[in-house]
């Protein structure tokens, strides 16, 4: 009672005294704080029974308002005298003392805000950043401490500020007790050596903040982490390092977080788990319909996440040491053990564990590392001799092991990587083998192509010229086809009716990448005008008798590809569509009977994936062309297609006695690998006209041997193609691509019966027209690539 009523006296008295100039009323307000700790020695008031905090908060009204009336850069009387008096010290020795209780909390708000108001640059005195930093210190020393939410939002001011300009960051770096100088400003007369080995105070402090019980705190801190991590400075990246527990720290919560996990979760539980960093909130309904562990599940990808957005923003030395950390200390102390456990239960749960990561994981760095863990960082060619006992050999060895479930998650781990910005991930699994093409057998060559072509061993006869009037592309030489076609051509169609059908389907691709645009001449004119079939009806307008695509070069018999250059890219695509679309009798389509029966419904998904996985590669480095032709030793030698690439067919040879699930997970990792703008694999995957080694394969020699196997078996079951279509609209229902499928897929529905060999023949049909589609987009792509 006594003391508010001398604050009004003081009120009265200070409305009727004279008026003061700014500078005056500042100083009798600090003489006023000064007073008090003169008169009230040893007295354990609290804070709040006395003026200091209204005394410091006009000192704070008063410097805000001479710098609103100031030019903004020069420094006004009061702040003068603020400056040059060390008001700052005296006002860190009552906060670290505390004295008043509760004093610490005043002087923190009023750094707190002459630091975020005044804007004049003060971090740079030395009268400034030295009781900074001394305050800095005494932050997080107590844990749960009644200060914590004035000591992160002071801490957050400090750590904008050096954000804003970096250079400041010198001035809290401190130098080793031994080489400090009182007198030297921070960082001179210090060895390069010794720069790097600074003391930060203000990440160490931050580090024991971010370990609040207070979630606010807790997230503060982390965000001050993340932007001393981002300084781009050299010097503070390694003093960060180096003289404070940064990337100890925050691997151990990581780990910390894995260990409370359950040893036991469904993968279909983990596909439903969104978390996000600084947003883990549950709600009541989540968590009563929530799984067991769940909310230990959000917490670790919630860190996870934390650790990725800081990656991708911090300075490239703390990325990189906090990226080897998290690979030393958590996936090969932690991780590892539990891929490689014995127990198939273990297994399968350490390996959602690890895709959910991987879908987690963005930042390039934090990828990288990951990608190394899983598959290892060797690039040469593999045997067949290799050791398996790797973990990238032990994975592939699941995808294609007994039980189903764990072929299931670990394909989809697979087709993940796949997904990810990574240049070493295609080619560990699939280049490193296929780029010495020595799964190709050259055409021989008479005398007369010996001498023409004097170049290259892999350049056919033809000449294509391009006419740059109307963009017609002609072939200058004759191309001569044999009338005795083999026995998987004659499904082919006509060049008029094929060329049409390319044509028109070029035209939506054209409509899908430029809607206005009209040039129609990216094929050859020379189609039949006349021919009026429906678009939509593709499977019937690609019937009837084809020129056969042997070209004679001299020696009967020798097949040159339609993607043997990239001339025949552009002239021969229809051939390559026809050969895909045509594998499967027409008695066993069920898709005729629907509204899905062309191809033409996956061009908008193909031009959309490839055109996303152009932009991922541009940094490559891929070829145009296949530009390595095999050497004699290479040609004697067996081709090894790469564990992962046998892996992958040998799956795909066993189609028709694969549970559903499987097939589709199967041959989404095979779409994706033919989105890969590598011409080798290219080749591989997507040219049914391919000269192959004697006893080699590739992925249209396979889909060969399915389709015979599909007509040995099932051409003389009666009512095959109702059946078929009863089970197609049951597994369509809204889908109407095998995209749409396996985003509906459950993956825990493991099963073979009698219905799953129809429900696979309808994923190969469905398969044959995805990947026309995606050869049908890359033709596209490559003649708007020229023109």
């Amino acid at each position: 009672m006594f003391s508010k009523f001398s604050s009004i006296i003081q009120h009265a008295v200070d409305a009727l005294a004279p008026q003061l100039s700014l500078q005056e009323e500042f100083v009798h307000h600090w003489k006023a704080i000064t007073s008090f700790f003169i008169d009230n020695k040893g007295e354990k008031i609290p804070v709040e029974q006395t003026n200091l905090g209204a005394h410091v908060e006009q000192m704070l009204v008063l410097l805000q308002r001479e710098a609103e009336g100031g030019d903004g850069g020069s420094y006004g009387p009061c702040l003068e005298y603020l400056l040059q008096h060390k008001l700052l010290d005296t006002l860190y020795s009552l906060g670290r003392t505390d004295y008043p209780p509760g004093m610490k909390q005043i002087v923190l708000s009023f750094f707190t805000r002459l630091l975020s108001r005044v804007r004049q640059p003060l971090l740079a005195h030395v009268n400034v950043y030295r009781a900074v930093q001394r305050l800095i210190k005494t932050c997080g020393e107590v844990k749960a401490g009644p200060t914590e939410i004035e000591e992160i939002q002071f801490l957050c001011t400090v750590c904008a500020k050096i954000k804003a300009d970096p250079y400041l960051v010198n001035f809290f770096l401190e130098a080793p007790k031994s080489t400090s100088s009182v007198s030297s400003p921070p960082g001179e007369g210090l060895n390069s050596e010794d720069k790097l080995q600074q003391d930060f105070p203000l990440v160490k402090t931050l580090l024991a903040l971010s370990n609040s019980e207070d979630s606010r705190v807790a997230v503060k801190a982390c965000e001050g982490l993340m932007l001393c991590s981002s300084l781009p400075d050299p010097v503070a990246a390694h003093c960060l390092l180096n003289s404070t527990q940064f990337c100890h720290d925050l691997t151990r919560r990581l780990i910390n977080t894995y260990r409370r996990l359950p040893s036991q979760v469904n993968p279909i539980d983990l596909e439903h788990v969104q978390a996000k960093w600084g947003l883990e909130v549950v709600t009541q309904r989540e968590d009563e319909g929530a799984f067991p562990g769940r909310r230990q599940l959000v917490s670790f990808l919630s860190w996870l996440d934390y650790l990725d957005q800081l990656s991708s923003i911090a300075n490239p030395i703390v990325a990189e040491a906090l990226a080897r950390n998290i690979h030393q200390h958590f996936l090969t102390t932690m991780f590892k053990p539990d891929l490689m456990q014995m127990s198939e239960t273990g297994c399968i749960t350490a390996t959602a564990y690890m895709n959910r990561c991987l879908r987690t994981v963005c930042s390039q760095r934090l990828l990288s590392e990951l990608v190394l863990f899983l598959l290892g960082d060797d690039r040469k060619p593999e045997t067949p001799a290799d050791s398996g006992d790797s973990l990238c050999a032990r994975l592939i060895q699941r995808c294609s092991g007994v039980s189903e479930e764990m072929s299931l998650v670990t394909l989809q781990l697979f087709d993940t990587l796949l997904q990810k910005d990574d240049e070493h991930i295609v080619h560990n699994l699939v280049l490193r083998n296929l780029e010495a093409r020595a799964y190709y057998n050259p055409p021989a060559k008479t005398k007369s192509s010996r001498i023409t072509d004097t170049k290259s061993s892999t350049q056919c006869q033809n000449n294509i010229v391009i006419d740059s009037s109307n963009n017609n592309v002609c072939q200058s030489s004759t191309v001569e086809y044999d009338t005795d076609s083999k026995s998987d051509s004659k499904n082919h169609n006509s060049p008029s009716e094929s060329q049409k059908t390319t044509e028109s389907l070029s035209d939506k691709c054209s409509e899908i990448q430029e809607p206005d645009r009209t040039d129609k001449s990216c094929l050859n004119e020379d189609t039949d005008k006349g021919d009026d079939k429906p678009r939509d009806g593709l499977n019937e307008s690609m019937e009837g008798d084809a020129p056969d695509i042997e070209q004679k070069v001299g020696i009967p018999g020798i097949e040159i590809s339609p993607f043997s250059t990239p001339q025949h890219v552009k002239t021969e695509v229809h051939k390559v569509v026809n050969s895909f679309l045509t594998l499967l009798p027409e008695e066993l389509k069920s898709s005729y009977q629907t509204a899905d029966s062309g191809y033409d419904m996956y061009l908008k998904d193909a031009n959309k994936q490839f055109s996303a996985m152009l932009e991922s590669c541009k940094s490559w480095g891929y070829p145009a062309d296949p530009t390595c032709t095999p050497s004699d030793g290479a040609q004697s030698a067996q081709f090894y297609e790469g564990a992962f690439l046998k892996m992958v067919l040998d799956r795909l040879t066993h189609l028709l006695d694969q549970s559903y699930p499987i097939n589709l997970q199967l041959t989404s990792v095979i779409s994706r690998l033919a989105l890969v703008p590598h011409p080798c694999l290219h080749e591989f995957l997507l040219d049914p006209f391919l000269s192959m080694q004697p006893g080699t394969r590739n992925l249209y020699t396979v889909f060969l041997k399915i389709s015979n196997e599909i007509k040995a078996q099932f051409s003389s079951e009666p009512n095959l193609g109702m059946h078929l279509v009863r089970v197609r609209k049951k597994l369509m229902g809204t889908g109407s691509t095998l995209q749409k499928l396996r985003d509906m897929a459950l993956p825990g529905t493991v099963r073979v019966d009698s219905e799953s060999r129809l429900e696979a023949i309808i994923v190969f049909e469905e398969f044959c027209k995805e990947l026309s589609a995606i050869a049908f987009v890359k033709h596209h792509a490559a003649v708007t690539q020229d023109k």
